[in-house]
Order: C-alpha cells, then structure tokens, then sequence
C-alpha cells in the first residue's frame, strides 16, 4: 500500500436522495438568557437601548428643595446654641431671624432640614423629600395646635410654627415636579431568522 493521496481509501457514504440534500438543518434551540430584570431574553435577541432627555433646568427644583432643607437645618443649627434647654423643652427660649424657637422646634429644624437635604441631594428621592416636607408640614401644624390648646405650659411662637408649615409645603411641592434629566430604557428585540 502507498502513501499517495489518490489511492487512499476514502470511508463509504450512505446514499442521500435529493430531499435529504438540500433540506436545512434544524437549529439547535439556545436556552433563554435571563436579563438583569429576571425575565427570560432569547440569546438571538437584538439590544435596543432608548434614551429619553428631559429638560435639564428641571434639576433647579431638586436643587431648590435641597436649599429649603438646608435653610430648616442651618436655623435649627443656630438656635440649637442659642435655646435654653433648662426652661423646658416646648418653651421658648431663644430666637434666629426673629423666629423664636423651643429646644424641641430646633432639634426639629436640624433632623428634618438634615433629612430633606439627604433625600434631595444624596439620595435623589423624591418620594423621601415629599415624605420629610409633609413631616415638616405636621410638625408646624402640632405646634400650632399646642400653642391654641395649651397656652400656659407650651410657648409657642408662631411665626416658626408657620415657618415649618411654609417650608415644609414647599419642600413637598418642590418634591412632586420631576427632577431627572435623562432615563434609559433598554428592550430587547428579536431578529429575524
């Protein structure tokens, strides 16, 4: 036996009738691929990303709702020094930009200023900001009410109590308006076969 290319046995081929030759061969199904929602994406699948832009002077009312945060806090702040904690807590006992203020009034100012500025400019969450304005918005309410209610054992001013009422409403106005200046949507598309 040689060596050479033309003498070499070549293996025996079943017969194959005209059908069988030029049918297409049956695609394997390629399992699902779950996308990073959980849902099931056909591996063949085309990515379409879509990017809808919305205004970006939007972002002036996350800005405004993070500054009527800062105001509550840096009163708070200032009247935290200026209060006397040993005449009682609901008694007011020291003033910042002629608002009188209790111990409690300015711890108030400081954790919900601190809170709406957080959810404002850290977090970006406008559903937290609506929750802390309508949280600032109760507590103005309640020292309203306490001071109508109970004159001589709660001393209330009530320019701060409506300076919490104010921000706090602003603050949840601000909060409602759309702040995004951008959102992506990613769908996948099936190609043809």
């Amino acid at each position: 036996m040689t060596n050479d290319p033309q003498t070499r046995i070549q293996p025996r081929q079943a017969p194959v009738d005209a059908q069988q030759q030029y049918a297409v061969p049956p695609q394997q199904q390629a399992p699902a691929v779950a996308s990073p929602t959980g849902a099931n994406v056909d591996p063949d699948a085309r990515v379409v990303e879509h990017t809808t832009v919305g205004s970006p002077a939007l972002r002036i009312f996350q800005i405004l709702t993070g500054a009527a945060g800062a105001a509550l806090f840096v009163l708070g702040l200032v009247a935290i020094f200026r209060v006397d904690f040993g005449a009682g807590m609901f008694e007011t006992s020291g003033a910042v930009a002629d608002f009188g203020f209790s111990p409690a009034l300015a711890i108030a100012a400081i954790l919900l200023g601190g809170a709406t500025m957080v959810a404002a400019l850290a977090a970006q969450d406008r559903g937290a900001a609506a929750f802390v304005g309508l949280l600032t918005v109760a507590v103005g309410v309640a020292a309203l009410i306490l001071e109508g209610e109970i004159p001589e054992s709660v001393g209330v001013d009530r320019r701060s109590a409506l300076l919490f009422v104010v921000l706090g409403a602003v603050i949840f106005v601000l909060s409602l308006i759309p702040w995004w200046s951008g959102r992506r949507r990613t769908t996948a598309v099936r190609t043809a076969r």
